[in-house]
């Protein structure tokens, strides 16, 4: 979660201001209990991290000096997001058409406990030696160029949403065959940094840096 805040007046400050404290607990917890991030100098704001998902917690924002630290503010209420579906994309296939590979899935539903799939994130790589490029798809299908002499490739598809990214399903696709080939050892992996390019039909991320699927 993101917090912000107004600063104290310079006036109501007794001693020099070395920063903010930020206390967070569970609803239902007390406050004895909280969590604390603190910040230093004049900075208003800070990234929580480390919540439990789908959990209610109060915050409260307390500035502090050598002394200790002063009054908190009112407290404000937040709730974080489901997690994101655990189920993978399934059902991978795939057709070829000119310098066209039509790649599509079966849509991924999140349960009652977990947060809306707004999208999908497909890590597509040539070879074991070519940078990896990262598409983005509204839908479960998506259309990617690919040179006239491609005879397989890489790729990895996972849902995305407000509730961060799923687990990826991974496949090896094949020019003579529509059928999916699930590689071993399927694990999250971080995307690396990555530069966006927008085209009509989709929104493509080419990969600056190297990803060892």
């Amino acid at each position: 979660m993101d917090v912000s805040w107004e600063p104290v007046e310079q006036g109501d400050m007794t001693g020099v201001l070395l920063g903010y404290e930020i206390r967070y607990w569970k609803d239902g917890d007390k406050e004895e209990a909280a969590d604390r991030v603190r910040t230093a100098g004049l900075v208003t704001s800070a990234h929580v991290t480390g919540l439990n998902p789908n959990t209610k917690y109060h915050v409260s924002v307390r500035a502090y000096n050598r002394a200790g630290t002063g009054p908190p503010s009112p407290s404000t209420n937040v709730t974080t997001t489901k997690p994101p579906p655990k189920r993978p994309p399934g059902n991978i296939s795939w057709t070829f058409s000119g310098s066209t590979v039509s790649i599509k899935w079966d849509p991924v539903v999140a349960k009652a406990d977990e947060s809306a799939v707004t999208g999908y994130k497909m890590l597509y790589r040539h070879d074991s030696h070519s940078a990896p490029t990262l598409y983005l798809a509204s839908k479960s299908r998506i259309d990617i160029p690919v040179p006239e002499d491609f005879t397989h490739a890489f790729v990895q598809i996972r849902v995305t949403g407000p509730g961060g990214d799923g687990i990826p399903a991974e496949v090896h696709i094949l020019r003579n065959s529509g059928t999916s080939m699930m590689v071993e050892d399927s694990v999250t992996r971080p995307v690396p940094h990555a530069v966006v390019i927008t085209t009509n039909s989709l929104v493509m991320v080419a990969l600056i840096s190297y990803l060892e699927l």
